[in-house]
């Protein structure tokens, strides 16, 4: 019994507590974490349907206007009145020459 409870006792104070990330979903089934600096999903979710909607936050973590080239093709995104609360959620400006994608290889 006393091998047990040393055992126990071991094992309690020697592992590492887990802790999960403490940001809201958002309409994508994503959020941005502000500690690691990332937008990441966690679920997959519908389309959204409201096309129409001011400025759009893409998965890619980009707040879209209607003059971005990219503004009609997104399908998954969360809609916002204005660019600015887009911006203050964690989103960021696409840069127009390059349709807002120039993080990536394409």
């Amino acid at each position: 019994m006393r091998r047990f409870t040393l055992a126990a006792v071991f094992l309690t104070l020697t592992t590492i507590p887990a802790f999960a990330s403490d940001g809201r979903l958002d309409d994508n089934g994503c959020h941005y974490d502000r500690k690691n600096g990332r937008y990441h999903c966690h679920e997959q979710r519908p389309p959204n349907t409201n096309r129409f909607a001011p400025v759009k936050k893409s998965r890619e973590n980009l707040c879209l206007d209607k003059r971005s080239p990219n503004y009609n093709m997104l399908r998954h995104f969360v809609a916002y009145q204005n660019l600015r609360t887009c911006l203050s959620s964690g989103g960021r400006e696409p840069d127009f020459e390059t349709g807002g994608l120039a993080d990536k290889p394409w």
